[in-house]
């Protein structure tokens, strides 16, 4: 995979895991007396999965921009 590549995917990967990430917190704290219990630990766990891959996500994007040479931000 070129360095390209991975700092768009790096990028795409982000926005889904924070889109994904907000959902989640508004399903597990708006809509909470909609689920089971079984559902409502999983958005919670799920939430702790999702912080972990966005911060992955931002260091691949950081990888990428350092290999292209472009300012890290």
């Amino acid at each position: 995979m070129g360095h390209q590549n991975l700092l768009a995917t790096a990028n795409a990967a982000m926005v889904c895991t924070l889109l994904l990430f907000i959902t989640s917190v508004v399903l597990a704290y708006a809509f909470d007396q909609s689920f089971s219990m079984l559902t409502l630990t999983f958005l919670h766990i799920s939430q702790i999965i999702l912080a972990a891959s966005f911060k992955l996500s931002y260091v691949l994007r950081l990888v990428a921009q350092d290999k292209l040479g472009l300012a890290l931000r």
